[in-house]
């Protein structure tokens, strides 16, 4: 009966993740705690992540941006690499407060791009384009979430909604497969623990099609509002972690 419940949670976690993006992290990982020990449940989630950015990349495929693709998905897989056999244990709260000043700055450029601020034309930022990949790919790679680092940065570039999910997708998905072999081939995780994806595999699908459906009837005219509400959000969460607080 356990089960059952932590498939439905995660089903609605995957739909409201394909409507508007946020870091399944918080929610898919703390979900398959309950049905495994934490060390596993962090290789599962990130197996998780990696089939259901699969299904997303088919859905979302005529979205695809390869320019930001070519140009974030190598310096991101190294950062996977790194991340999934890093032994190094890095204090989360350095990881929450440069999270939190990117996000915090993407929403500044984002407002900004609303407000016709910024030029329409202008060249993106080497540097912060290599930080971005190198920094989500490794925090995936590590179990963590770099998803909101990455779709902040998609969205400052004012990608739409549709856009960010299937580039941030095929991204993500990438670096989570990657992870996900490197845990296999060194025995962090286990080919028979992945059997558990024998259920989970039909309840992603479908959650990932009712997610794209309810997108597709969002007005665009309120999609970066949206957008901008969730980012900020994000912040708030982030900000509120950093002091121990739980919503």
């Amino acid at each position: 009966m356990e089960k059952i419940w932590v498939f439905i949670l995660l089903a609605i976690s995957t739909i409201l993740n394909t409507i508007v993006p946020f870091s399944g992290s918080a929610t898919t990982t703390p979900l398959l705690a309950l049905i495994t020990d934490p060390h596993t449940a962090i290789g599962l989630a990130s197996f998780y992540f990696a089939l259901s950015g699969i299904i997303r990349v088919f859905i979302f495929r005529k979205d695809l941006k390869f320019y930001y693709i070519k140009r974030l998905l190598p310096i991101s897989l190294l950062g996977a690499v790194f991340g999934a056999l890093s032994l190094i244990e890095i204090d989360p709260k350095i990881l929450l407060i440069i999270i939190l000043l990117f996000l915090i700055y993407f929403t500044y450029k984002k407002i900004q791009g609303i407000r016709k601020v910024m030029a329409e034309n202008k060249k993106m930022h080497k540097l912060t384009l290599g930080f971005v990949g190198i920094l989500s790919g490794f925090l995936q790679g590590f179990g963590l979430g770099g998803s909101d680092l990455r779709s902040g940065y998609l969205y400052s570039e004012k990608l739409t909604i549709m856009e960010v999910r299937g580039t941030s997708s095929f991204i993500g998905a990438s670096n989570f497969l990657l992870a996900t072999i490197i845990r296999l081939n060194t025995n962090q995780l286990k080919f028979a623990d992945l059997s558990i994806f024998i259920y989970l595999l039909p309840i992603i699908i479908i959650a990932t099609y009712l997610g794209r459906k309810v997108l597709l009837k969002i007005n665009q005219k309120y999609s970066d509002y949206i957008i901008i509400a969730f980012m900020i959000l994000m912040i708030v969460l982030l900000a509120l972690g950093m002091f121990g607080i739980k919503l």
